[in-house]
C-alpha cells in the first residue's frame, strides 16, 4: 500500500537555514495493516506522514502510494484519494457550516455526480456514527465528534489508507476513545490501512507493527511486543512504555517469573494468577 525508499528530506533545501528532517527512511505498509509511528518531538514522524499524502516531496529517495510515485505532479490527487490524512486539530479540516456539507466537500471537488455524493456522505457519516448529526453545525460538536467528522470527510473519497497525525492529542479521554474505536473498526472491518503517528504508547500498543523514529531515522521496528520489550532503548529516546508493560518489567526485576513484554491488563492478570 505504501512504500518509502531511502527517503531524505530537508526543509528549506538549498537555503542557508535549511534543516535536515529525514535521513534514508525506509517504510513498508501492507494493505489493511495498522502501523503506529512513535518517537520524541522532532524525530520526523509528522514529516514522514506528510510525504505519504504528497504534502511534501522527498529531497532524495521516493514514496510510492498504491503504485503511484508521489513525485508525479499529474497524479497528486490520486495519491491523496488513496491515502487520506487526518491532522491533530480537526478545526483545521472543517470547511463547511453543516456536517453533511463538510463531508461532501471532497467528493464535490472530485466532480462526482450529486447522487454519488449523497451516497458517500451517508456512508461516511454512518461509518463514524455521526449520521444523526448530519444537519448540525460542526462547531456544536464535541472534540471527539469533530475528529470523527474529519475522518468522515476523508472516508468520503474512499481512501485505501488513513494517515493519522496525532489525532487524539487535543482530546479528552472520552473523545480519544471515540476516535480510536472508529479507527480500529475501519481497520478491522473495512480493511483500511492505518498509519498512526502518536506519542501515546497505549495507542501504539494496539497496532500490528510499531515503527520508532529518532533524529529523522527509523531506529527500531517490530510488533508492539517486540518494541516495548526494549524499554531501556525507548527511555533513552525519551519515550515511555505502556503502563502494563512497565509494571510487568518492575515485577520481573523484583523476582517474579513473568514475561517482560506484557501489553494488556488481562495478560498481566493471567501471568500473576495462572489457572
Amino acid at each position: 500500500m505504501v512504500r518509502a525508499e531511502n527517503v531524505s528530506f530537508r526543509y528549506g533545501a538549498g537555503q542557508p537555514d535549511e534543516v535536515a528532517a529525514l535521513f534514508d527512511v525506509d517504510l513498508r505498509v501492507a494493505p489493511g495493516e495498522y502501523v503506529a509511528v512513535i518517537g520524541p518531538n522532532g524525530s520526523g514522524k509528522s514529516t514522514l506522514a506528510k510525504h505519504i499524502n504528497a504534502l511534501l516531496m522527498p529531497s532524495s529517495g521516493r514514496v510510492v502510494v498504491a503504485g503511484i510515485d508521489t513525485r508525479d505532479p499529474d497524479r497528486v490527487w490520486e495519491v491523496r484519494q488513496a491515502a487520506g490524512m487526518v491532522f491533530q486539530n480537526p478545526d483545521n479540516q472543517i470547511v463547511a457550516t453543516v456536517v453533511e456539507e463538510d463531508v461532501a466537500f471532497g467528493p464535490e471537488n472530485l466532480g462526482m455526480p450529486p447522487a454519488e455524493i449523497r451516497r458517500r456522505v451517508k456512508e461516511a457519516l454512518e461509518a463514524v456514527r455521526l449520521l444523526e448529526y448530519s444537519q448540525h453545525a460542526p462547531y456544536a460538536l464535541s472534540g471527539g465528534q469533530k475528529q470523527r467528522l474529519a475522518i468522515a470527510g476523508v472516508l468520503a473519497i474512499r481512501p485505501r489508507c488513513l494517515v493519522l497525525d496525532e489525532p487524539t492529542a487535543m482530546l479528552d479521554p472520552v473523545g480519544r476513545e471515540e476516535v480510536l474505536r472508529t479507527v480500529r473498526r475501519l481497520n478491522r472491518e473495512d480493511g483500511i490501512a492505518v498509519i498512526h503517528i502518536t506519542q501515546d504508547m497505549e495507542e501504539a500498543a494496539e497496532a500490528d507493527r510499531v515503527v520508532v523514529m529518532d533524529g529523522g531515522r527509523v531506529v527500531l521496528e517490530g510488533t508492539p511486543r517486540q518494541v516495548f520489550a526494549r524499554a531501556d532503548l525507548l527511555r533513552e529516546l525519551g519515550l515511555e512504555v505502556p503502563q502494563v508493560t512497565e509494571l510487568a518489567q518492575m515485577l520481573r526485576a523484583d523476582g517474579l517469573d513473568i514475561p517482560p513484554d506484557l501489553l494488556t491488563v488481562d495478560e498481566l492478570v493471567a501471568a500473576l494468577c495462572p489457572s
